[in-house]
């Protein structure tokens, strides 16, 4: 099976909740699976299927919330086009929301349709979605309610005739929602865009370039400025990159470059509760896709440069984008699309954990039950790493 498009979460008790899609989207028969782990990568919830059956469920992303419930987005067909579809969990895996189509779309275009989320104070989910309903695409926001239920079903937030594409969203304290999206017209492309919207959806700052970039990640600290890492693909070469914006868009710090490769892409963040920022992305080498690691401080300096935490001959594939999160203890937790068992035939999920410092600890594979149990040490910052596999006996 081919797996893409992998997310995850965690909650206070430090279980990780990862989220993927089956692959087969190309095929029109996607389906969006999840599994609950504990805080060393062990099975609590095998590969499950979330998205009931519905063809072409595919990009998905989860969040925790307060309550420890778990929810899950995803793009899904409509009569009018992708649209959002949604479910939640109670914590033990039992179902609260079944799966259903939450907001319809208006037309599916060639963008990237990758929506992003985020839960506010409320418990809220605030999402950044895109569709191409007039012959260009548009970016929208969408809020629904702690069951799935549309409060804000659709506003567009980009500017007419602009292209627009690979979005990301934050939100702060007070619930303004900080969105930012690639933007493209006839003059220029990859342009970097910020809009702010207070928690009705009302616009507080419209459609504000701050340079060239794509694919945001967006958080918020506890002064309410705001993070920002995203790819630039103007050259030379492709660069990851840092912005601290303040409440009303001005620009604190940046645009720092945090890495110049030939192929970076893929940068996600999280913070963790001392307020250091941890980054992945994913860099070409060679046709083999490493994952990098960094952790900065509140102006985007290095605590941690650059480095390698997954190393070739494993490679990042097909929607491999790599994604981390942060528990209460300040770990880390990371998974990726990898296709090391299987070369170029399948594609699985990975999970890594690390302690927040110069270590990673566990890597294990996000699948069903019956896996090979992999283990790498003695850390990937190191030039020599060895591999155990223990292969289970087959059941006859």
């Amino acid at each position: 099976m081919q797996r893409s498009n992998t997310d995850l979460d965690v909650d206070t008790y430090n279980n990780v909740w990862a989220v993927w899609d089956s692959g087969t989207w190309v095929n029109n028969t996607a389906e969006i699976l999840y599994t609950k782990r504990d805080s060393l990568g062990d099975s609590l919830i095998s590969e499950t299927n979330i998205s009931s059956d519905v063809p072409y469920s595919h990009l998905p992303r989860v969040a925790v919330d307060a309550s420890n419930n778990v929810q899950f987005i995803w793009r899904e067909t409509s009569p009018q086009g992708l649209g959002i579809g949604h479910a939640k969990l109670a914590n033990d895996g039992s179902v609260i929301v079944l799966s259903h189509l939450a907001v319809a779309g208006a037309g599916g275009g060639s963008s990237s349709l990758r929506p992003e989320m985020v839960l506010n104070k409320y418990q809220e989910i605030n999402i950044i979605w895109d569709e191409s309903p007039s012959g260009y695409n548009q970016m929208n926001y969408t809020k629904l309610d702690t069951l799935g239920n549309p409060i804000i079903p659709k506003i567009k937030v980009s500017l007419n005739t602009f292209y627009t594409y690979w979005p990301g969203i934050g939100i702060d304290s007070m619930a303004n929602n900080h969105l930012a999206y690639r933007t493209d017209d006839t003059v220029s492309a990859y342009r970097l865009t910020y809009t702010k919207l207070d928690k009705n959806g009302n616009v507080l700052i419209d459609n504000k370039f701050l340079g060239f970039g794509y694919l945001p990640t967006m958080i918020a600290d506890r002064s309410q400025n705001i993070h920002m890492v995203y790819g630039n693909h103007t050259g030379p070469g492709i660069s990851i990159e840092y912005l601290k914006l303040d409440q009303d868009a001005n620009i604190l710090v940046g645009p720092k470059i945090l890495s110049i490769h030939t192929d970076n892409f893929g940068p996600h963040m999280a913070m963790d509760s001392l307020q250091y920022f941890h980054v992945v992305w994913s860099a070409e080498s060679s046709g083999i896709f490493p994952i990098i690691y960094a952790k900065l401080d509140t102006l985007g300096n290095f605590i941690i440069p650059p480095m390698q935490i997954v190393y070739p001959p494993y490679t990042v594939r097909g929607g491999g984008m790599p994604r981390i999160a942060v528990d209460s203890s300040n770990k880390l937790h990371l998974v990726w699309v990898d296709d090391r068992l299987n070369p170029l035939v399948s594609t699985d999920i990975f999970y890594k954990r690390g302690k927040n410092e110069n270590t990673i600890e566990e890597t294990a594979r996000l699948k069903t039950t019956n896996l090979s149990n992999i283990s790498v040490f003695p850390n990937p910052f190191s030039q020599i790493t060895e591999i155990r596999y223990q292969i289970p006996r087959s059941r006859q």
